[in-house]
């Protein structure tokens, strides 16, 4: 069942100013037809996560265009969040925003074929969209090819 994210984001923030939704009327439906035990599956989340005396923390207000590589065997008790929302539930149980431990399940149960080697963390809170789709985007997507990756599992936050 598809959860009714906007609406809860706008009940959530009524203080705010109503944000801008991106529409892609233009993108295709594209049907994935893989068999997911065949695919090789990155992690991509904008939780802000980032490998804690390794890698620069995010800056904590709106825009910051940059990403995080981390590898897939990182230990998960090296990972720290640097979101400008708190996440307590995330601060508790990382996997709650960047579910390395359950892919990297997943992968030993042979759901998926393999998790690829590198995850991706950026922040939420991107309004500067021009940047996000000329800039961030095709770094991204570049980087994905690069690892041959069939999938993505993109966590919001």
């Amino acid at each position: 069942m598809a959860v009714a994210y906007i609406p809860i984001v706008r009940a959530k923030y009524q203080d705010q100013p109503p944000y801008q939704w991106t529409v892609n009327e233009t993108c295709p439906w594209i049907p994935f037809e893989k068999d997911l035990t065949k695919c090789r599956v990155a992690l991509i989340s904008t939780s802000g996560a980032y490998i804690r005396n390794q890698q620069e923390p995010f800056g904590r207000t709106k825009n910051d265009l940059t990403f995080r590589k981390i590898p897939k065997d990182v230990d998960i008790r090296d990972l720290a969040l640097a979101h400008n929302f708190a996440q307590p539930d995330a601060e508790e149980d990382i996997n709650c925003t960047f579910p390395m431990e359950r892919l990297r399940e997943l992968e030993r149960e042979g759901f998926i074929g393999e998790l690829a080697p590198t995850a991706y963390s950026c922040m939420g809170r991107i309004f500067i969209r021009s940047k996000l789709n000329n800039e961030m985007a095709p770094w991204l997507i570049e980087q994905l090819l690069q690892e041959q990756v069939d999938a993505v599992l993109l966590v919001p936050v």
